[in-house]
């Protein structure tokens, strides 16, 4: 599988020249995720809407990085029937099972399980829900690679109060504290 990308909350991303158009998330849901869009260097203009894959599409349009180190790049051969064919593989080996097994499991082809594998599209959508119950996982995780469940995380003092204040701030703000940690971040490599 590709190298892990994660669309989440707080990130900036900074599309290539010449537009150079600047988009923070503000929250992903399980298909949809919201942002707000600057194009000019303080101001944000609009918040939208959009599916993940029409963010990732402009991710790739645009050539955008992230603040924290994602790019286009990360994403590169990007395709979501690619994307969830790696992922049947992948569960497939992980429970022993051949691609004959998995069909005859699926009530398809051996070729069928083929072509979802190597991306092909072939009617895949009504056996999700019978693909992520043999492999007993739900079928969020096994269309998105991750869960929109909350975990819990302990953070010490300093961290929450880093946080409320964080929150407290404007979204200009918010993009010259994220820039001041990057750079003492850099500072101390």
């Amino acid at each position: 599988m590709n190298t892990p990308f994660t669309l989440k909350a707080g990130q900036i991303w900074t599309g290539a020249p010449p537009r150079r158009e600047i988009r923070g998330i503000d929250e992903v849901g399980e298909t949809q995720v919201s942002f707000h869009k600057q194009t000019s260097r303080r101001r944000f203009l609009t918040y939208q809407t959009t599916t993940i894959m029409g963010f990732r599409k402009w991710i790739q349009q645009s050539q955008a990085v992230s603040n924290d180190g994602l790019s286009a790049a990360s994403m590169h051969g990007f395709s979501p029937s690619r994307e969830i064919g790696q992922r049947i593989q992948l569960l497939r080996k992980a429970a022993g099972l051949s691609q004959q097994d998995l069909a005859n499991m699926l009530g398809v082809s051996r070729t069928a399980v083929g072509f979802w594998e190597t991306g092909r599209p072939n009617r895949i959508s009504r056996h999700v829900p019978r693909i992520a119950k043999i492999f007993g996982i739900s079928e969020e995780v096994f269309l998105n690679g991750q869960s929109s469940e909350k975990t819990q995380m302990s953070i010490t003092k300093d961290e929450e109060n880093i946080i409320n204040l964080y929150r407290a701030l404007s979204i200009d703000d918010r993009l010259q504290a994220i820039k001041r940690m990057e750079m003492l971040y850099r500072r101390q490599q």
